[in-house]
């Protein structure tokens, strides 16, 4: 039992430490024009790692005169920062390929004009794709942008990079709980104080995720 409760306080602790880690600005994105609108995106955060606060990243510069080939870089600073985009813009993450979606409510970018974000922590490693709809000013946008090697980098899994102690999986906390219920049949006081300690812990690692999310957006 005492095993158990300790598998359970690394999940906690690998939560907090992890979050706390200095956001990196992403470096991968997508550059893709739309009509004399050059849309750039990709994940908040680089490296992308499951469990952690990550988001997306928009970026939308005007070229009157057409957008400029990817490279030029004396003509894309040239581009004209479209700015209030939050209010005509929609946005979505997608996984799975489309199995599940979630829109993604978008802010103006603090001290970056032309600059979005929307806040998320995905939960799954592998490819995502972020749909972003609606209006750029009187140019109708309504395109998707996937992960992949010419794009952006998809999310990685935490194995590789916890140490010195892996944090258990959701599936293997899950199974740790629904071990210990089925123990609970004979009404155990040892048992019951393990399923209440195990409460707590969860109750634990829900705040230090509400709360890491919370420091994130305010970087």
């Amino acid at each position: 039992m005492r095993r158990i409760i300790a598998f359970m306080l690394v999940a906690v602790l690998a939560l907090t430490a992890g979050g706390l880690a200095t956001s990196n600005n992403a470096l991968a994105h997508e550059h893709r024009a739309v009509g004399d609108y050059e849309l750039t995106v990709g994940f908040l955060n680089e490296p992308s790692i499951a469990f952690q606060p990550n988001g997306l990243s928009l970026e939308v510069k005007l070229f009157p005169n057409g957008v400029p080939a990817e490279g030029d870089e004396a003509a894309e600073a040239s581009g004209q920062p479209v700015e209030g985009l939050e209010q005509t813009v929609k946005a979505e993450v997608i996984v799975g390929g489309g199995a599940k979606k979630m829109d993604l409510p978008l802010e103006a970018a603090f001290g970056q004009p032309g600059a979005y974000e929307a806040h998320f922590i995905p939960t799954l490693a592998g490819d995502y794709s972020f749909h972003i709809s609606g209006k750029l000013e009187s140019q109708n946008v309504d395109e998707t942008f996937d992960s992949g090697p010419e794009t952006f980098d998809p999310v990685d899994s935490p194995d590789d990079l916890e140490f010195p102690d892996k944090a258990p999986t959701n599936a293997q906390l899950q199974a740790s709980i629904n071990s210990l219920q089925n123990r609970s049949s004979g009404g155990s006081d040892d048992t019951a104080r393990a399923l209440g300690i195990i409460g707590i812990i969860a109750g634990l690692i829900g705040v230090a995720a509400g709360g890491v999310a919370l420091a994130s957006r305010r970087i």
